[in-house]
């Protein structure tokens, strides 16, 4: 384990990993790495954000989200961001270009619609279609239930999944959605005021490829340095008296 001071993505103290090390990164390097590396791939930083929220709550509930980021960032880059938008129509929320959306862009929209007409009401079902790595689509709908007194049922084909104030779904939701893409439906309904689920893990145990990944794509947020910017570097001042 080693600390590289020129790698401008990570804190001057934040470990690196190499070989076949396990790698504990906290919430908080999860969460700073993962935005870096979602926003090198193209995401705006809004939805880096998201994406670094999303990567750090599954890591505050026992479950590896730097490792499904890595997953659905891998799967996604190259392709046109906004081609893996939902298209928000009532009662229906499947990507118009046929693509599989994003979890970060539909979890993060369904939060913005929650109290408009199209959005999650209560009694109600959406259909949103294909949906990659869907276990990072999971935070979001866990704030959004405790948020607005809602609970969700996440259906697919052979299974389905209650998302609501109790913590005993956290497990089955690592199982089941843990996988590079379902085709999902999701019902709402009301639910009593409940709690955020308790944490279980203060440290992601992630893997020492899924740091280089990452780290790799959060490498490209940082600006290469040119001769002009050399040249210009330093006072022009002289340290003479």
């Amino acid at each position: 384990m080693s600390a590289d001071p020129h790698d401008q993505t990570r804190g001057e103290t934040a470990p690196q990993f190499a070989g076949n090390e396990h790698a504990p990164l906290s919430c908080n390097e999860a969460a700073a790495l993962c935005t870096k590396a979602a926003r090198g791939v193209g995401m705006s930083w809004g939805m880096a954000e998201e994406a670094g929220f999303a990567a750090a709550w599954l890591v505050s509930h026992g479950i590896d989200g730097p490792t499904q980021l890595r997953s659905h960032l891998e799967q996604a880059e190259g392709l046109d961001w906004e081609d893996l938008c939902p298209a928000v129509t009532p009662g229906a929320w499947q990507n118009a270009k046929g693509q599989a959306a994003c979890p970060i862009i539909l979890g993060a929209t369904l939060c913005d619609y929650a109290d408009l007409p199209e959005g999650p009401a209560p009694e109600s079902a959406l259909s949103l279609g294909p949906v990659n790595a869907p276990i990072l689509l999971v935070p979001f709908l866990s704030e959004l239930g405790r948020r607005n007194d809602l609970s969700f049922v996440l259906c697919w084909d052979g299974g389905q999944l209650r998302i609501d104030g109790a913590e005993k779904w956290l497990d089955a939701a690592a199982d089941a959605l843990s996988v590079s893409q379902l085709s999902l439906t999701l019902g709402v309904e009301k639910a009593p005021c409940h709690q955020p689920c308790p944490t279980t893990s203060p440290n992601a145990q992630t893997t020492a490829a899924t740091v280089a990944v990452l780290n790799k794509f959060a490498m490209r947020t940082t600006v290469p340095a040119t001769e002009a910017s050399r040249a210009g570097a330093g006072s022009n001042l002289s340290d003479n008296d």
